[in-house]
């Protein structure tokens, strides 16, 4: 809509939409809407009938997706309180379930007799204007890249089906809501390392068929699983709540490599398709793209054309082997961080001496070392450091590589640079879809900033893409913890990995009421453990309250033993009668920035009202940058402006 010509305000009933006066009238009383929401309003208006994709409307009025989904649920619902609607039963703001918005107008009457039967002249109806008005600039763009998509799609079909490719398979019906689980390709032959490169393989495969438009890839960390065959394949596509399952295997010989895959329908055990390659090394990357557009069309499906990778300028087939050997035995990176340490450090920088320029294993070389450097160790911020510079050197090289998109935005979300922060993690969720533990860090990151509703949303969408993996189970109990909803919680914390789980459930158990448990969870802990002798003085104190003098002294020597990147803060002060919200504040501000536990999200528990409303708190919104971001992104569902500088908190 050009803001230089707006067009003439739109009325009907009793609403006036001022396009030009950004006002909106109803009844002749002007209502309050926030500028964002007007926006909204102003673009689905402009075009009755019209039916707007969310992901439209948010790069038209924000600029870009990188928001959370809540914000234009919650704009919709002040416009259709502006215009006095009820969403059960709406008359001018439709919800296309799946789609969007769409923007009528009410019914016109019949025409009144025209003047050629003694009548007034029929008037033009309101959106008549408004489809007059075809040359706004928003219009002209939306079309400009519809027209330049399709003009880069047609050409990629072009080279892809011009020149030949593999046989095409004979087409299947369509599936609904297909999901595929791609077993772990078995490694033939005697090379000892096959089996690592199979795997590295198999890993990459999954994230190029994660790229096909609707269909669901079971991530490797789940797959992975169950690489050793036992199960049968019904139980396979069980647990992995699969329709599809790929299998196969790899052998190579020098420099031939023969691939066998088979795809077969998980209802019926039926085989829909086999293929086998046998190519030089150097076909690598037009087997996997075959291997791809094959999958799609047995599938009746169409790959992403805009989002699917491909390999850098010139890259070496052999230097590719060479990764791929590294990311099987790092157990595939950052799904398995365990074993993503010393070896593929070591792997990395020995292809980084040989090969400078080569974009993957910089961005291999940036997430190994953020993921070790999650531990205390001295060495942490100097790991940190270079991964940093690592990852910004992949982009350098190609901006699309996924793995130094994550750690950069790891390192802008603990720097409290939010809309990077945001923007980045989006970015490797979108070029990853397959890689359930990038979205797992997206969900973590919306939850810091308060917005827990969003990040349970994406938690569905990782527990689905990767259901065998326990970390997720961590994460969504914790979320449910902030949340509130403390005996839904315990079901997923006790499905965690218990490495990860105990503290979770020690305070889970104490939200719900349930010391036994919690004094269970914490006698459970090694002695050595710091904050164990602090929380069994905290139990004992809550049996009899003359000993809550005695957990001080204990909290305060722990916090004096903190080093390595460890921030000074006992998580057992949040169990102190007499609380100190200045210090807690400061303290759950100092875990987000070190980025290693989940407990600022206490801030938005529903037992956090009294820490909300310490003037503290409204600092620490403040200096955080989250008020700011809030303001301009819209506001989670336990925030909401007080109408002056702060916010209010409930």
């Amino acid at each position: 809509m050009s803001e230089s010509n707006p067009p003439s305000p739109l009325a009907f009933d009793d609403v006036v939409i001022d396009f030009a006066g950004r006002r909106l009238l109803r009844a002749g009383e002007v209502q309050p809407l926030e500028p964002k929401a007007f926006a909204v309003l102003a673009l689905l208006a402009s075009a009755p009938g019209r039916a707007f994709g969310r992901d439209d409307i948010l790069d038209a009025v924000w600029g870009h997706r990188h928001v959370t989904p809540g914000v234009l649920n919650r704009v919709m619902t002040l416009l259709r309180h502006a215009l006095g609607e009820d969403a059960n039963a709406p008359r001018y703001l439709h919800t296309l379930h799946g789609v969007g918005y769409r923007f009528d107008l009410p019914a016109a009457p019949d025409p009144a007799p025209s003047a050629e039967t003694g009548g007034d002249p029929p008037r033009r109806r309101a959106g008549d204007r408004i489809e007059a008005a075809g040359k706004s600039r928003w219009r002209i763009a939306i079309w400009v890249s519809v027209g330049l998509l399709l003009v880069a799609a047609s050409g990629w079909l072009w080279r892809r089906y011009a020149h030949g490719a593999d046989s095409e398979p004979g087409a299947t019906a369509p599936v609904a809501n297909p999901v595929l689980a791609v077993l772990p390709l078995r490694a033939l032959g005697d090379d000892p390392r096959g089996q690592a490169f199979a795997d590295g393989l198999s890993e990459e495969l999954i994230n190029l068929l994660a790229r096909i438009n609707g269909l669901r890839v079971t991530s490797y960390a789940s797959s992975l699983q169950l690489r050793d065959g036992a199960a049968p394949r019904s139980e396979v596509a069980r647990r992995l709540n699969a329709t599809h399952l790929l299998e196969g295997s790899v052998r190579q010989d020098g420099e031939r490599l023969r691939i066998t895959l088979r795809l077969i329908q998980a209802d019926g055990d039926r085989t829909l398709w086999t293929q086998s390659y046998d190519r030089e090394l150097r076909d690598i990357f037009a087997i996997q793209d075959s291997i791809a557009r094959l999958v799609g069309s047995a599938l009746q499906l169409q790959l992403n054309v805009g989002s699917r990778p491909r390999p850098g300028p010139g890259e070496d087939p052999q230097l590719y082997r060479r990764y791929l050997f590294s990311r099987g035995d790092s157990g595939g990176n950052a799904s398995n961080p365990a074993q993503a340490g010393a070896v593929a450090e070591r792997t990395m920088r020995e292809m980084l001496a040989e090969h400078p320029g080569y974009a993957r294993a910089w961005g291999g070389l940036a997430v190994t070392l953020w993921m070790q450097a999650l531990r205390p160790s001295p060495r942490r911020g100097d790991m940190r450091k270079e991964a940093d510079r690592a990852a910004a050197t992949a982009l350098r090289l190609d901006p699309n590589q996924t793995d130094a998109l994550a750690v950069l935005s790891a390192k802008a979300c603990n720097e409290q640079r939010w809309s990077d922060c945001l923007r980045l993690s989006r970015r490797a969720v979108e070029l990853a879809p397959s890689d359930s533990v990038w979205r797992n860090w997206y969900a973590y990151r919306l939850a810091t900033m308060g917005y827990v509703d969003a990040a349970l949303r994406e938690m569905d969408v990782a527990q689905a893409t990767d259901p065998l993996v326990p970390m997720h189970n961590f994460t969504r109990g914790r979320l449910l913890d902030t949340q509130g909803r403390h005996d839904e919680a315990r079901t997923y914390l006790l499905r965690a990995d218990p490495a990860l789980s105990p503290t979770a459930i020690f305070f889970n158990a104490l939200w719900r009421g349930d010391r036994a448990t919690a004094r269970r969870a914490v006698e459970a802990l090694p002695k050595e453990v710091p904050w164990r002798a602090s929380e069994l003085a905290a139990l004992d104190a809550m049996a009899d309250p003359k000993l809550w003098p005695k957990v001080m002294p204990i909290i305060e020597a722990n916090e004096a033993l903190a080093k390595d990147g460890m921030v000074p803060y006992d998580f057992t002060r949040m169990l102190l009668p007499q609380r100190d919200y200045a210090r807690d504040i400061d303290g759950l501000d100092g875990v987000q920035q070190e980025g290693y536990a989940t407990y600022q999200w206490v801030f938005w528990q529903p037992e956090s009202q009294a820490l909300r409303r310490h003037p503290a708190f409204q600092a620490y919104l403040r200096r955080s940058g989250l008020l700011a971001f809030w303001r301009e992104h819209g506001w989670p569902d336990v925030c909401r402006s007080d109408g002056k500088d702060g916010a209010v908190c409930d």
